[in-house]
Parts: C-alpha cells; sequence; structure tokens
C-alpha cells in the first residue's frame, strides 16, 4: 500500500504542473508558490543533497529527475577564472529512500572544460531558455524524465521538459545535457575535457534551429 501511495504521487509530481507539451520547447519552470507540500519538500531534498557543494549560480546546469530512477545533475561552473564540468549522481534515489534521505551517498566528478566549449554550451542552453513556450495542448504521463535546464543570465534562468518525442529539438537538448555527464565520466581528474567536432557542430546545428 504505501509503495502503491509513492507511485501515485511521485506521478502527480510529473504530471502537476510538468507535462508533455505539443509545441518543441522548454516550458517555464512554476514558482515554489504553486507546489505541493509534498513535491516542495522533495525539490529541497535535491538542492540540499544531491546538489550540495555545487554552485548556487553556474554558467549551465542540466538536472534530471526521473520516475522510477536515481536523480543526477550537471553543471558548469567557474572557479579561480577556470570552468569546470560538475557532475553528481545519487547512489539510491532520494524518493524511494524511506529514511535518512540526507545520509544517501552521492557519486561526484569534476573535469576542467576549456571557456570556448563552455560558451557552447551556454549559448544553447540560453537560446532554449529564452524561448520557452506553455504547451499548446496538455498530456499526462506516469512514467518519464524530467528534464531541468538552467542558465546564468541575471539571475540564474531554468526551462524544463518531460520526456521529449525522440528527434525532436528538445529531445536533442536533451542529449546535448547528457554529453556533458559523458565528458565528465570520460575524462581523467586531471585533464582537460576534449569536445569532438560533431559534438560542436551538433550543438552550433541546434542552437541556430531553436526558436
Amino acid at each position: 500500500m504505501k509503495n502503491r501511495l509513492l507511485i501515485i504521487l511521485f506521478g502527480l509530481l510529473f504530471c502537476i504542473p510538468n507535462v508533455n507539451a505539443q509545441n518543441d520547447n522548454l516550458e517555464p519552470v512554476e514558482s515554489i508558490f504553486d507546489d505541493y507540500d509534498f513535491q516542495f519538500e522533495y525539490y529541497s531534498l535535491i538542492r540540499k543533497v544531491l546538489m550540495n557543494g555545487m554552485s548556487d549560480y553556474p554558467e549551465v546546469r542540466f538536472l534530471i529527475i526521473p520516475s522510477f530512477s536515481v536523480e543526477e545533475v550537471v553543471a558548469i561552473e567557474k572557479e579561480n577564472e577556470k570552468y569546470f564540468i560538475v557532475h553528481h549522481k545519487m547512489s539510491k534515489s532520494i524518493w524511494y529512500t524511506d529514511k535518512n534521505k540526507e545520509k544517501i551517498k552521492v557519486k561526484k566528478k569534476k573535469v576542467e572544460i576549456s571557456e570556448s566549449d563552455m560558451k557552447l554550451y551556454k549559448e544553447l542552453f540560453k537560446k532554449a531558455i529564452t524561448h520557452r513556450k506553455y504547451p499548446d495542448k496538455e498530456i499526462m504521463g506516469l512514467d518519464g524524465v524530467n528534464y531541468y535546464f538552467s542558465v546564468a543570465d541575471r539571475p540564474l534562468k531554468t526551462g524544463t521538459v518531460w520526456s521529449p518525442k525522440s528527434g525532436s529539438k528538445m529531445d536533442r537538448l536533451k542529449e546535448v545535457g547528457y554529453s556533458l555527464i559523458s565528458l565528465a565520466n570520460d575524462t581523467k581528474e586531471d585533464e582537460k575535457v576534449e569536445l569532438k567536432t560533431e559534438l560542436i557542430e551538433r550543438i552550433k546545428k541546434l542552437t541556430t534551429e531553436i526558436k
């Protein structure tokens, strides 16, 4: 009974107000005053546990909240005039852990990235967030992933998308977000990230297409 209730509540977490949109854009993020109490408590734990030690004002941030697996986040942050990809991933789901949520271990990785490569991501995220739109038609869904994209743009601005349609611009944006995680995981901590030409061109192409 308890597990069934958790699933129902988690479905509400994603269905209200985060839903699958007909338009191929990020959606605005609602105010904390529009959240249910359980949503506010959960998001507070995301910030306190998953994002512990991360900058409150990153250049870009990509937050992943799935329905049934662990939460993770990746960001590009500035530190001592250098830029770093910072990746945090929960070892267990915050939502489905019953007790001692704040003691769940977080897997962390940090690698350096060049300023020019950082700017590629920042320009894309800024473009996508600038063109946020509410959906023309809302479709409810329980099993999927909610993605949050943030960019430092005086102040930090955020847009979200729920399990975008395969091949859509928002699906490609999601894949660019995941590329930051791959770069962090595939690069040794004493080395600097190197973007392949294919990824650079993919980011540039998507940046021009979003509108």
